[in-house]
């Protein structure tokens, strides 16, 4: 959603200002001091500030945008997006930090306006206790059709460290989901414009078998309805692609098993170490009363390594996803929207979400991550990185084509990454691709 995007621009903010950077190699990460003063009043210095220089301006600016242990930036809102259009609001990020200067907590209310929802106000929280505790809760409410109500909670070292445990609750309404049909020769030209209307409820269990390696048990419901559109431009999902499987609706349970092994350093911010899951999940569409089940597998490999002291990572990440019907379906197909698909801030970052559908599909995501500054801002240590990458995939229909690397989708781009470590990454991904550029904005890395 967009107001990832101006959590980032706060970031951006308030780095453009000339606050006095951090020195080379010093850690000033410091608990956060009592309530600002009155503006005119001296600010107490934190023993790791006292003996440099502090430009007044800090000092005012640390006054007017400090309380106790909150930070907060009030500022214009504005963005774009190829399928939603322009936005144009406000926004008061609001970060939290403990004490050890740590973000835990960030606070995002915000007011936009579309041309297409109209009015929209958002509370967005995400809160991280921890390297492996982390919560969310997000509640968007437009004037016209767009609602999203997401809750999520996840421990990845519950009991001692012996336990995974986790679960989200989600209801939303995405008037700007878009179909172009299925396989990897779907044109733009093709595009359409549905509104997505889902209910969704996961819940995880895991045992920590070792430091490295873990059993992961996961159970889910989905339910999708797929309605007209908003877009006036498009054409209407239901009318272009009336006989595609899944336009009557769908609701799918699942239950999953994943296997992980895991030894990177880090689960938010990681600068080193091997990732690799694989996982395999039987599942069934409900709202019909004949059989209608589909086993599906996934395998998410990733490689991290460090390299030039610290300050450069090469990331390299290989997936592959696929689906295998069963003797039961009796006819009936799997919605497209329960199939492996590419494209959206994960994938292929030149296209937009769900750009290309079918059975199977490969990935291989190359990045380099490079620190090019830090800086100190209010007692938050803030670090950029650069991080040039490469994305290259295919999707694939087995049963009816042969394997080729023919069409393989190549989307160069370039990543621009603020970090607030252990918990925080806000990013900006730029892409190019066979439909032009693409642009996403988030928190966390996008793997």
């Amino acid at each position: 959603m967009c107001w990832k995007l101006w959590i980032f621009l706060a970031f951006a903010v308030v780095l453009s200002s000339s606050f006095t950077p951090a020195e080379a190699g010093a850690d000033n990460s410091v608990p956060i001091g009592p309530a600002a003063p009155e503006l005119g009043e001296s600010a107490p210095l934190s023993e790791e500030r006292q003996g440099r220089v502090v430009s007044p301006q800090e000092l005012d600016l640390a006054s007017l945008f400090t309380s106790g242990a909150y930070t907060y930036f009030p500022l214009p809102a504005f963005g774009y997006s190829r399928n939603e259009s322009y936005y144009v609001g406000s926004l008061v990020p609001i970060l939290k930090a403990n004490k050890k200067g740590e973000i835990d907590d960030i606070f995002a209310p915000q007011y936009l306006y579309n041309q297409y929802v109209g009015n929209s106000l958002t509370m967005n929280y995400y809160g991280y206790r921890s390297d492996t505790v982390q919560y969310r809760a997000i509640v968007n409410y437009a004037e016209r059709v767009q609602k999203n109500f997401d809750f999520s909670y996840k421990d990845l070292g519950a009991g001692g460290g012996r336990y995974i445990l986790g679960g989200q609750v989600n209801f939303f309404k995405n008037p700007f989901a878009r179909f172009f049909g299925l396989g990897n020769g779907s044109r733009l030209d093709a595009e359409t414009d549905y509104t997505a209307r889902e209910t969704n409820l996961n819940a995880y269990i895991g045992l920590n078998l070792s430091p490295d390696f873990s059993v992961i048990v996961t159970g889910r419901y989905r339910d999708v309805r797929v309605e007209n559109g908003i877009i006036p431009s498009l054409p209407q999902t239901n009318v272009a692609f009336s006989g595609s499987p899944g336009l009557e609706g769908a609701q799918m349970t699942g239950g999953k098993l994943s296997f992980l092994f895991d030894t990177r350093d880090s689960q938010l911010t990681p600068t080193k170490g091997a990732y690799a899951l694989f996982s395999t999940e039987m599942v069934s569409n409900v709202q019909h009363n004949d059989p209608n089940r589909w086993v599906r597998f996934v395998l998410d490999a990733r490689r991290l390594f460090q390299h030039d002291g610290d300050e450069k990572i090469f990331l390299a990440r290989f997936m592959v996803d696929g689906i295998v019907r069963t003797d039961n379906t009796r006819g009936r197909d799997i919605p497209f929207y329960e199939r492996p698909t590419l494209g959206g801030e994960t994938t292929l970052r030149a296209f937009g979400l769900n750009r290309y559908i079918n059975d199977q599909l490969w990935l291989l995501n190359l990045e380099e991550r490079v620190r090019v500054k830090s800086v100190t801002i209010m007692d938050h240590k803030l670090e950029f990185e650069v991080a040039p990458n490469l994305d290259l995939g295919r999707v694939y229909n087995l049963a009816r084509e042969p394997f080729t690397l023919n069409q393989t989708q190549i989307n160069p781009g370039v990543g621009l990454r603020v970090m607030a470590r252990p918990h925080v990454v806000g990013r900006l991904d730029i892409s190019y691709g066979r439909d032009g550029s693409n642009a996403f904005v988030g928190v966390d890395y996008p793997f």
